[in-house]
Parts: structure tokens; C-alpha cells; sequence
């Protein structure tokens, strides 16, 4: 029988809330809401689509660099004041990428709005989720998460309808001015009681601290991280989506016209893929929080990928659409629930931020390199059927290393 979740004072539907919220805001900085504008930037600013792609990619790249240093704050500074600059950072953005009329201003408002949307926002959201939810991690993460499916299901529209009306340059400048007055001070006012919740997380971990009886010693530093192998046997299989579904979301162009498919009904796939991400991530947070556990998770949760690629490699009939996206969707959710999951339950949540920050910022490295290799492989001649397998290939391998990985917290050998 399934128990009814009951969420302590520390773990209050507001803070699941203010998870969500930065997830669904993410959306400004996130490629689906900023490439709608490609066409004007490429026209107002006199730039070829190939030069604004590398000038994005370059600024996505550095964005990734700027978040290893600057997301470990979170584990220093209260997480009021760092979701405050945050926001900051993601208002200023958009009003510089409104009066953006070059080259180095596009690439600083690009870098600025790639970190304080697709980096911060992500990161505050899902290193809070981790860090101040111990039995229901995994439940209020997926349910934090739900929050990317909302906005992979809003920006684009929004975005659409909107610059058939305005400006794209008073567009921005309203999503600065949205930011700013509206939701910045809606997230601080989530957080009301953080003080009591990271007080009562502080001694929970002294508690842990001070048992010497207990051989799980939580607190593991980035340093030490790196230097463990476990580290090195899960992280090809953790970087496996965000570089082959970035990278088929890249050249979908090019796929779609070798099957031979409708953009249209290819399009419309994605209110499948939200759908199921939706229900993936669900599904993975009440398994990894109620009956499995993390560690049974890894390396299974990664299948939904290996069969939507294998429908990719083995199906020509446009009806494959609704499945790849049905598979990719789940994929995208379970994917989110336990890249969350895994790193607090193995390392700790003392230094989470700063460990956070490093995973995510080499799946954004991982993320901007996909468009240029598999580019690189169409230029030379290879299908996308053929890009697949290898992708196919990749992410077996993967699989079959993770399982070598001790997925069981460990004494931090500083301690």
C-alpha cells in the first residue's frame, strides 16, 4: 500500500514550490525560449546563422567555466542572498541582450543569460531540493522538476505570440522587468522560515558529524570528489543525455529530412516528450524515495534513451515519432531525478552546491560540444541513422562501466 506523503516544517510545500518556480523560470535563459529569437538577432545584428551558432555555443561554454566557481557559493552564503543575486544576474541579462547591438554585446548578454538562467536557476533549484530533503529527496526533486516540462511547454509559445506583436527587443526588455519586480520577490517570499529549515539541516549535521559510531560520513569536498574512481565510472553514463538529446535537438532538421518525416507532426511531438518527462520524473522520485532506492536505480534509469535511439536506428514510419518522444521524454525526466539524487546520497549535502556545480557544468560542456561533433559527422557524410547507433553504442558502454560504481555513501577520506 502506498503511504501518504507527509512533508516535515524543514521540507514545506512552499520550498517544493520555490523548487519549481526556479526550474519553470530556468526557461528564459534555456535554448527552446532564446533560439525563437535567432532570425531577428541574425537580421537586426548582421550576423550568419553559423556565426550567431558558434557565438552561442562559445558563450554557453563559458557560461559552464563561470558556474564551477560561482555556484559553490551556494554552500557559503545564505540561499536568500544567492537566489537574490541569481535573479540578479538573469534581469540584467535580458536587459542586455534588449540593447545588444553587436558582436561582444550578444556574446556578454548570451554568457550572462546561459548562467544566470540555464545554470543558476537550475542549480539553486535542484542543490536546495537535494540538500534540505533527506527521506523525500527524491520525491521533491521530481516534483521540482516538473517545473523544466512547464516551461519547455510555455517559453516556445510564449515566445512565438509574443513577436508577432512586439518587438524582440521590448520583449526582453519586459522579461528584465519581470524578473525583476515580479519574480525575485515572489522566490525570496517562498523562502519565508529558511532560517528554522537550514538550522535544523546545520544540526542534523553535526549530529551526523559527532557519531563516531556512524562509518557514513557526509561532507565530501569537490578535491575529493575528483578524486574518486566511482566518480570517473558514473560520469560517462551521467553525461549521456544532455549530450546525444542536444545534439539530435540540434540537427532534428537534418533527421527529419532524412526519414522523410513532417516537421509539423515532428513539432508536435514534444507536448508528448513534456508530458512524459513529466511522468518520468515522477515516477523515478517515488522509486528512488520509496521502494528501490538510488542505488538499484544506476545503471537502469537510462533505458528509456537506449530505446528511443534504438526506434531511431531500426524505424523509418513517421507513426516512430509519438514513441521516440514518449521514450525521450521519460528519459529527460528520470534523468533529472536522479542526476540530483545520486550526487547527494553518494557524497553528501555539506558541499553539494559546489559538487552540483561541477557535474552540471561539464553536462553543459557536454551539451554545447554535441551540436559541433555531430555536425562535424553530417559535414563528412554520416546519416543521422548512423549517428544514433553510434550513439546506441555509447550509452551500452556506459551502462556496463556504471555497473562496476559502489553506489553506497562512503567515508569522505579527508575526514
Amino acid at each position: 500500500m502506498l503511504i501518504p506523503v507527509k512533508f516535515k516544517f524543514e521540507q514545506s510545500y512552499n520550498f517544493i514550490f520555490y523548487g519549481f518556480c526556479l526550474c519553470f523560470f530556468s526557461g528564459f535563459g534555456q535554448t527552446y525560449f532564446v533560439a525563437i529569437f535567432n532570425s531577428f538577432f541574425s537580421r537586426d545584428l548582421n550576423l550568419s546563422l553559423s556565426e550567431l551558432g558558434g557565438l552561442y555555443g562559445a558563450a554557453t561554454f563559458s557560461s559552464a567555466l563561470l558556474l564551477i566557481p560561482i555556484g559553490k557559493l551556494i554552500d557559503e552564503i545564505d540561499l536568500r542572498l544567492f537566489t537574490f543575486f541569481s535573479f540578479l544576474i538573469l534581469s540584467i541579462a535580458c536587459f542586455s541582450l534588449s540593447r545588444a547591438d553587436g558582436y561582444f554585446s550578444l556574446f556578454f548578454s548570451f554568457l550572462i543569460l546561459r548562467l544566470g538562467g540555464q545554470g543558476l536557476m537550475s542549480h539553486t533549484a535542484m542543490t536546495s531540493m537535494s540538500r534540505y530533503f533527506q527521506e523525500q529527496r527524491g520525491l521533491a526533486t521530481s516534483i521540482s522538476n516538473i517545473g523544466f516540462a512547464a516551461g519547455i511547454a510555455f517559453f516556445p509559445i510564449l515566445a512565438a505570440k509574443s513577436t508577432q506583436i512586439f518587438h524582440w527587443r521590448e520583449i526582453w526588455l519586459s522579461c528584465s522587468l519581470t524578473v525583476f519586480l515580479f519574480l525575485l520577490p515572489l522566490s525570496i517570499f517562498l523562502l519565508k522560515g529558511h532560517s528554522s529549515r537550514h538550522n535544523e539541516y546545520i544540526a542534523k549535521q553535526q549530529n551526523i558529524s559527532s557519531d563516531e559510531s556512524n562509518e557514513i560520513m557526509y561532507g565530501w569536498s569537490r578535491r575529493h570528489v575528483i578524486r574518486d574512481f566511482n566518480f570517473y565510472l558514473l560520469l560517462p553514463l551521467l553525461m549521456t543525455l544532455p549530450f546525444i538529446a542536444t545534439g539530435i535537438q540540434f540537427h532534428q532538421l537534418v533527421l527529419v529530412s532524412e526519414k522523410g518525416w513532417s516537421l509539423t507532426t515532428w513539432a508536435s511531438g514534444y507536448t508528448i516528450a513534456a508530458f512524459f518527462n513529466i511522468i518520468g520524473g515522477i515516477t523515478a522520485g517515488f522509486l528512488t524515495s520509496r521502494f528501490l532506492g538510488i542505488g538499484k536505480m544506476v545503471p537502469w534509469f537510462i533505458l528509456p534513451l537506449f530505446i528511443s535511439l534504438m526506434l531511431l536506428v531500426l524505424f523509418e514510419d513517421s507513426r516512430v515519432i509519438w514513441f521516440f518522444m514518449l521514450f525521450n521524454g521519460l528519459a529527460g525526466g528520470t534523468y533529472a531525478v536522479i542526476n540530483n539524487v545520486l550526487w547527494a546520497e553518494l557524497y553528501g549535502t555539506k558541499n553539494i552546491g559546489s559538487i552540483r556545480s561541477l557535474i552540471m557544468s561539464i553536462g553543459i560542456i557536454a551539451a554545447a560540444a554535441a551540436p559541433a561533433v555531430m555536425g562535424y559527422l553530417i559535414d563528412i557524410g554520416w546519416t543521422m541513422r548512423f549517428i544514433a547507433f553510434l550513439s546506441l553504442l555509447y550509452l551500452a558502454i556506459s551502462m556496463f562501466i556504471a555497473f562496476f560504481a559502489d553506489i553506497r555513501p562512503r567515508p569522505n577520506p579527508g575526514l
